[in-house]
């Protein structure tokens, strides 16, 4: 099946470029115009039914008319000389409270384009707007607004800032200013501050790929063809999982998108440059540029689909989860990775077969092939001392890997992002008011047995105000039929750190069903709390996902190398990958740069992208070194060839990998640079060390019995020569 699609891509090539311009071109159209539709930022969504918060969410809803997808604006209203507020002031914000109540955007004014009807949609709206506290020095007063919308959507960030500038001058009229933040305001100030950087990591990321495949190859067209086809396979692949989203009608995370498109520059990256250098060989053998597109992806194409099948079953996995946002991830990645595996198979033969030649002009030096470079001598290195360099590499992996074991969750999402009006609003308040005080948390109090009174409700409110780390307590609101009250309180820290969900999970919670009145039950909503029950969601299926992940790696592995002992040891030494890459990333983080922790998202970001990509590399080296022990040559000499074919490729993928990831190191979010940090390291520890020095030597070592219970040596097949004589005819395993 395989070998007659590669057969028809590599005849027709023109023909099947054109199909998948066209194809690509209609699903990105339907991704940019659509996602919006099926995106949501509400963290709500996907919390598992039955934790308290999201308990908590749909009573609000129910009782106290909380809409779904709306979250906290507080804004600061001040006197513009400074001084305190006077009684005319304070009367003053109340007027402008109630405007901002009945405040509609203005869609025809927005610098967006799309139809009316659905920028109205996505505009948002403030469904409430009251008054607040006042600082103790009288200097400012807090509104509380309550904005409905995708917060990421630009649409939305385009009416928060009109209505930022129009209430800005309603307030200069009376003699105040205002100032905004949490929510929407929080994120329109963050992605205003950080366009440029953004814009400079795209750069970056995009032009590192071309330069490194420029400086590999010494071909312009071999730099920027992989782009341009890996950048359209990337939108036609968003715009599939958006149809998908739009026929089965579930929800994407905002961050959906941009995660499709990490996953498929990186394993789009590696697939190409597997085909490059594998089209290299055979253009170096004499084959003619269909021929040599032919062989080059009949050899690559079973290693592009298990690697890619590896992909899919990992991410596949969370499936399983409870945690919603993952039940849509894997999904929406698993069929972003197939389409991609469809033009490894299909495209990217196909451009083979039409370039040829061309893609390594102007440069000459592509078609003699380096029999004593630098991986020739690794190779070389490997196969005479195999137990020394595995025994190196395993060494330095367990050394990183210690570290591991004092890994701390860090939940803080205020890690050092640019200052903006937001963050110095934000400012403002904590330091008169507390750190809390811009998003309350709130519990919710349900009876079953009448209506409830503020009187029996004192010991509760009492009992919240008692607690360490809860620095104000507001009264009781009560619903019509009074069966039903809701009590906001404000913590010391912020909503996201690990001490506001330490407090949700233990004393807020203990003191909230304990001091309840009888009769009732009692429910912890806010920010605070939906973050507590993500975490404790997120680490469950960690503990789930991670196994059953590794046991569908092993079973493909199994299937592609049709033995039982070389995919258990690269099974372990993806393991080990993984453990190192975390190790490194506690030791820079947490020793080296003194903070609580690194992000509580690290260790399944690192699974995702690390040890797949990983695993990618695992069997492009594990299939050439089979292939070249099917060919009965001997054992280290089959390794040296191997490590001399494979690990420039590897090496490549990874270093342009690496690159691309690293640029995340030039962000002004902490969480950004931790992650650019580990998986750059994580990438060039699986390329550089894992699979051209451990894997090869692993198999040195195992010789023959890496392919039990089958033995290579009882299967010759015709196999590439290592150095092949101009004009010589050779055969290839395919």
């Amino acid at each position: 099946m395989l070998q007659r699609i590669i057969t028809y891509v590599t005849r027709r090539p023109k023909r099947v470029i054109a199909l998948w311009v066209v194809a690509v071109l209609a699903l990105a159209s339907i991704g940019s115009t659509q996602s919006y539709r099926v995106s949501t930022d509400d963290m709500t969504e996907f919390l598992p039914e039955g934790s308290e918060s999201a308990v908590a969410t749909r009573y609000a809803q129910e009782q106290f008319g909380q809409q779904k997808g709306t979250y906290t604006v507080t804004a600061l209203v001040e006197r513009a000389d400074g001084g305190r507020l006077t009684q005319a002031d304070h009367a003053a914000v109340g007027v402008l409270s109630e405007r901002l109540a009945d405040w509609k955007p203005d869609v025809s004014s927005l610098d967006v384009e799309g139809a009316a009807g659905d920028l109205d949609e996505r505009a948002g709206r403030i469904v409430a707007a009251s008054a607040g506290p006042v600082a103790p020095d009288e200097r400012f007063q807090l509104v509380g607004l309550q904005w409905k919308a995708n917060t990421t959507d630009p649409v939305a960030q385009e009416a928060f800032r009109q209505l930022r500038d129009r209430t800005a001058d309603d307030a200069r009229a009376d003699g105040l200013r205002v100032g905004f933040t949490s929510g929407i305001a929080s994120v329109a100030d963050f992605d205003e501050a950080t366009e440029g950087t953004r814009a400079l990591s795209q750069a970056l990321l995009f032009g590192s790929i071309l330069l490194l495949s420029l400086l590999f190859f010494r071909g312009p067209l071999a730099a920027i063809v992989p782009v341009l086809a890996i950048a359209l396979v990337a939108g036609g692949a968003s715009g599939l999982v958006v149809l998908a989203a739009l026929a089965f009608d579930f929800q994407l995370d905002t961050s959906t998108p941009q995660l499709i498109t990490v996953v498929l520059v990186g394993i789009g990256v590696d697939y190409f440059l597997f085909l490059l250098f594998r089209l290299r060989e055979r253009l170096r053998a004499g084959e003619d540029r269909r021929t040599a597109a032919a062989s080059a992806a009949s050899s690559v194409g079973p290693v592009i689909a298990s690697a890619a099948l590896a992909i899919v079953a990992a991410f596949a996995t969370m499936l399983v989860a409870e945690f919603g946002q993952f039940q849509v991830i894997g999904p929406a990645v698993a069929i972003s990775v197939l389409v991609m595996l469809f033009a490894g198979v299909t495209l990217m033969p196909a451009i083979a077969a039409v370039t040829g030649r061309a893609l390594f002009w102007p440069s000459r030096s592509w078609a003699r092939e380096r029999s004593d470079g630098p991986a020739a001598r690794l190779g070389r290195r490997i196969a005479r001392t195999p137990g020394r360099a595995a025994l190196a590499v395993t060494a330095a992996l367990v050394m990183l890997s210690v570290f591991a074991l004092g890994t701390q969750m860090s939940y803080d999402s205020d890690d050092g992002g640019p200052a903006t009006a937001a963050t110095r609003t934000a400012d403002r308040i904590s330091a008169a008011l507390s750190e809390g005080a811009s998003d309350p948390q709130q519990v919710y109090v349900k009876s079953v047995s009448g209506a409830l009174s503020l009187q029996q409700l004192r010991p509760l409110r009492q009992g919240l105000a008692a607690i360490d780390g809860v620095s104000s307590v507001g009264a009781p609101a009560l619903t019509p039929d009074r069966h039903g009250a809701r009590i906001d309180m404000a913590l010391a820290d912020g909503p996201f750190t690990k001490g506001s969900m330490d407090l949700v999970r233990g004393p807020i919670r203990q003191v909230a069903r304990e001091a309840a009145p009888d009769g009732t039950t009692a429910m912890v909503g806010g920010t605070s709390a939906i973050f507590a029950d993500v975490s404790d969601s997120v680490e469950r299926d960690m503990a789930l996902i991670f196994p059953i992940a590794a046991g569908l790696i092993l079973l493909i592995l199994v299937f592609t190398l049709r033995s039982v002992v070389a995919p258990l040891y690269l099974l372990a030494a993806v393991a080990l990958e993984f453990a190192a890459t975390l190790g490194a990333s506690v030791l820079v983080v947490q020793e080296l740069g003194g903070q609580d922790g690194v992000a509580f998202t690290l260790p399944l970001v690192l699974f995702l992208f690390v040890v797949a990509l990983g695993t990618d590399y695992n069997i492009l080296m594990t299939a050439r070194l089979r292939e070249e022990m099917l060919a009965g040559k001997p054992v280290r000499s089959a390794v040296a060839d191997a490590v001399r074919h494979v690990a420039p490729a590897v090496g490549a993928a990874g270093l342009v990998l690496a690159s691309s990831f690293g640029t995340l190191m030039l962000e002004s979010s902490e969480t950004s640079r931790e992650m650019g940090f580990a998986m750059a390291f994580g990438i060039l520890l699986a390329s550089l060390v894992v699979s051209s020095v451990l894997v090869p030597a692993l198999t040195a070592l195992a010789g023959q019995r890496a392919w039990w219970p089958r033995h290579a040596a009882r299967e010759p097949r015709p196999v590439l020569a290592a150095d092949p004589k101009p004009g010589e005819k050779v055969l290839e395993l395919v």
